[in-house]
């Protein structure tokens, strides 16, 4: 397979990266995209469904996208996702889905993947907290390779995390280089950002509102 990279050599002519939130219900995924939103934006997110598309510079966007927790999401996200934030509760530990994802994403060519640690307040003496990141340091980097970037999140400021820790995060966001996949090249796949609905309105006045309808989806192959 030819590995053209399908995003544009301008970044504002192809599609913007697509950064998968990913993880177990309760680990604060929806937490993490409205405190980045509310970074690059300075606008409060009430929820968080569906693609999100931000402008991290001025010639630059990213789109955040929540996994929601089921399988057939998991499989759709892991196809698309240039970058993955997998979301894991320190004080719990890694979980079954998690595991799950990261078959998926060995199957479909494997992106770049980003630990994100959460609730690290919960821990009650600073070496219990150590010793846990130690053990998840090691188990995460036996999962993904030696190196991959983690980023630890210890608690929320009025339903966001702290602002200098997701700046930390924002700073790799803006610099990482995506590397074209071979699978990616081989199985072109659509993301679907928005839909309307292109019925004359004269059709539905006159047939009333069980007529058919015609619908246009707008989004880019990735």
């Amino acid at each position: 397979a030819p590995l053209s990279d399908r995003r544009a050599s301008r970044a504002e002519e192809g599609p913007p990266p697509l950064v998968a939130v990913v993880g177990p219900p309760g680990v604060g995924k929806s937490t993490l995209i409205r405190s980045l939103v509310k970074f690059y934006t300075n606008c409060n997110l009430s929820e968080t469904t569906g693609p999100i598309t931000v402008c991290t510079s001025k010639t630059r966007r990213v789109t955040f996208l929540e996994c929601p927790n089921d399988t057939a999401a998991m499989l759709d996200v892991a196809k698309i996702a240039d970058l993955v934030l997998l979301c894991v509760d320190a004080k719990f530990g890694f979980e079954m889905e998690t595991f799950e994802f990261l078959n998926m994403m060995q199957t479909h060519g494997f992106p770049k993947v980003m630990g994100v640690f959460t609730h690290l307040d919960q821990f009650q003496t600073a070496k219990n907290l150590r010793k846990t990141k130690k053990l998840l340091k090691h188990r995460f980097w036996t999962e993904i390779y030696d190196g991959a970037k983690m980023f630890y999140f210890s608690g929320c400021v009025n339903g966001k995390y702290l602002k200098h820790e997701v700046k930390q995060l924002t700073l790799l966001l803006g610099r990482v280089k995506y590397r074209p996949l071979v699978w990616r090249n081989t199985h072109p796949y659509v993301v679907v950002d928005r839909h309307e609905d292109i019925t004359h309105p004269a059709k539905v006045e006159e047939e009333g509102e069980g007529c058919e309808r015609s619908v246009a989806f707008y989004g880019y192959v990735r």
